[in-house]
């Protein structure tokens, strides 16, 4: 009778565990629809890519104005060197 209770509570623990595991698989899933449109409707200005500059960078270099050295198509063309 003593293995026949531990095995029905293994398996009532099981199907909780399954149970809970389901309910949390669907509220994620919910959520995550939501999230989908809420884009949709209301899509972000950002495209998702960024855009970093060392605080070293050749982009950052003056000219003895204080005008940026590289600007527009010679900023593809850059290289730095002293």
């Amino acid at each position: 009778m003593g293995y026949d209770m531990e095995m029905d509570d293994f398996h009532d623990e099981k199907d909780f565990i399954e149970k809970e595991f389901k309910r949390l698989k669907k509220e994620i899933l919910d959520e995550a629809k939501k999230v989908v449109d809420n884009y949709v409707d209301n899509p972000s200005d950002i495209s998702g890519s960024t855009v970093n500059i060392h605080q070293n960078s050749p982009f950052l270099d003056e000219d003895d104005n204080g005008e940026p050295r590289h600007s527009g198509s010679r900023w593809t063309k850059l290289i730095k060197s002293k």
